[in-house]
């Protein structure tokens, strides 16, 4: 993905381990990162999620490494399109496959959900329901850049 950055040169999609306070470490962070001045934004889409989960893991005094793409399905995403190489193609474009990739993974989630329905584990249940509700709403909105 393209985007241009405040020194109106092109941005890309890139991911990031963000290190908080020095003991709290998320990887795999989607960022926007320039190619020209080198300075980086969290994908706006995600900041709020990012920064949720830095308030969780310092309440819950939880140290050590977080893998993003693990607790956030927007992110996992991402990170499939960005490791298919899908992720270098205009903003608009890039976009298009973004929806189209959470329309897949929100149908492949559904088809989950129902099996563990069909097997009564109200656990699984509960954490696709959660995986399921942050790709319906971004889908639903279709914010991505927008802060």
């Amino acid at each position: 993905m393209r985007l241009l950055c405040s020194c109106g040169q092109t941005m890309i999609l890139s991911f990031r381990m963000v290190i908080f306070e020095d003991v709290y470490q998320i990887d795999l962070v989607p960022i926007l990162e320039c190619e020209n001045c080198a300075s980086f934004e969290l994908v706006p889409s995600i900041k709020q999620d990012v920064t949720k989960l830095l308030a969780e893991l310092k309440q819950e005094h939880r140290e050590g490494r977080v893998v993003f793409t693990h607790v956030n399905e927007l992110a996992a995403v991402l990170y499939d399109i960005y490791e298919s190489g899908q992720g270098e193609v205009e903003l608009s474009s890039f976009e298009a496959v973004v929806i189209e990739k959470c329309e897949e993974r929100i149908n492949l989630l559904l088809d989950l959900y129902g099996y563990a329905k069909k097997t009564g584990d109200c656990d699984w249940m509960e954490e696709i329901s959660f995986r399921l509700s942050g790709l319906s709403s971004f889908v639903k909105t279709r914010q991505f850049l927008e802060t």
